[in-house]
């Protein structure tokens, strides 16, 4: 990995930044121009579940994004109740709830109780071709473009 500032490969762990209203990856070195970024204390659920690589790229299993509306009215349609769902597949009734107001993302495993049950298609594959890296190839940072300023702190502090 190399700094998204000087372009140096980082040594040991990256840091994240805010410099000048954007956040980036940078080397310890270049973490002097910008504030930290504090890591958030909660995940959020990835959409993208299984990753398997085949030849050149990758393929990937993607949550549909309607996959709440796409539920309820499967559920609907057949004439069950979220209960009568819940029962069927083995979950709580508040885990169809949530699963059906958008709060939460069925996991692959419940994917596939979902659409084995209600005969819909929860996850699309998308295939993502993979590039092949070009060694030696000159790369421009933002520290090639940009004229890094040092603090006004640090300049009395030098005088």
């Amino acid at each position: 990995m190399s700094c998204e500032l000087c372009g140096r490969p980082i040594v040991g762990k990256p840091i994240r930044v805010w410099i000048e209203g954007s956040r980036l990856v940078v080397c310890p070195q270049c973490s002097r121009y910008g504030s930290v970024v504090k890591p958030r204390a909660v995940a959020r659920p990835q959409r993208i579940v299984k990753r398997k690589e085949s030849g050149m790229g990758f393929e990937s299993a993607v949550l549909v994004s309607n996959y709440n509306v796409l539920i309820r009215q499967a559920r609907e349609s057949m004439g069950l109740t979220q209960a009568d769902v819940a029962k069927l597949i083995g979950e709580k009734e508040s885990i169809v709830r949530r699963l059906e107001s958008g709060r939460m993302a069925p996991t692959l495993e419940l994917a596939k109780k979902l659409e084995k049950l209600l005969k819909i298609k929860l996850y699309e594959e998308v295939r993502q071709e993979q590039e092949s890296p070009k060694p030696h190839e000159f790369q421009l940072t933002l520290g090639d473009v940009a004229v890094i300023k040092e603090r006004a702190s640090k300049k009395t502090s030098h005088s």
